[in-house]
């Protein structure tokens, strides 16, 4: 069985803090008897028939509107989660998705701020699917081709020194499917350059509802 591994992605204020302008983000023998055969025999036909009933199946692609705006009111930027996809029917993904995941797909609209530099990236969004205990982040750089072919344009990192407004699809791979799914966009925290101004990092949630 494929094995993910989830963990919540913590980001230091120390880390990737380069804001530009006036600022820096510091964000395995014995003989067998027939007895020990059969045994073996009944083992190995019950095992496909258990993983096969805990599998979710898959559902069809759906896309569902969420129209949420996001404002960061120290940085200025505006991300709008316009949309989401429930089911992507990923190639790549096969195998996730057989075995209970699925593959969700979020559209996002970026205006960002004109104070600061620095960039907003698909490594800001994060996904839950057990109501926010554990959150992983998207893997939409492994997905390119079949977004492409879908007529969804993957984001791209979006600079805040080329303002602007930048749409584009950001894709999770979930382990587990639920009905629902919390989407977190978090920024980190930054320092304002020759000052002890500082900016906290700033955090907010956006539900995905089922399809």
């Amino acid at each position: 069985m494929r094995t993910r591994t989830t963990v919540r992605t913590f980001r230091s204020a120390a880390v990737g803090l380069t804001l530009g302008l006036a600022l820096a983000l510091t964000g395995c023998g014995s003989e067998e008897t027939d007895s020990d055969a059969d045994a073996a025999v009944e083992v190995e036909s019950s095992a496909p028939a258990s993983e096969s009933a805990s599998a979710a199946p898959a559902g069809e692609e759906k896309e569902v509107t969420i129209g949420k705006t996001i404002k960061d009111p120290d940085m200025g930027d505006t991300i709008e989660v316009v949309s989401a996809v429930r089911d992507f029917p990923s190639t790549e993904e096969a195998d996730l998705i057989a075995e209970g995941g699925e593959v969700v797909l979020l559209q996002v609209k970026i205006k960002p701020g004109t104070e600061y530099g620095g960039r907003i990236s698909e490594g800001n969004f994060e996904i839950s699917w057990d109501q926010g205990a554990d959150f992983e982040g998207p893997d939409t750089r492994l997905m390119t081709e079949e977004l492409t072919a879908a007529k969804r344009t993957p984001l791209e990192d979006v600079q805040r020194r080329d303002g602007g407004e930048h749409t584009g699809w950001i894709a999770f791979q979930v382990e587990v499917k639920a009905d629902t799914y919390l989407v977190e966009y978090e920024r980190d925290g930054a320092k304002v350059i020759g000052s002890d101004k500082t900016i906290a990092e700033f955090t907010e949630q956006v539900e995905i509802p089922a399809s």
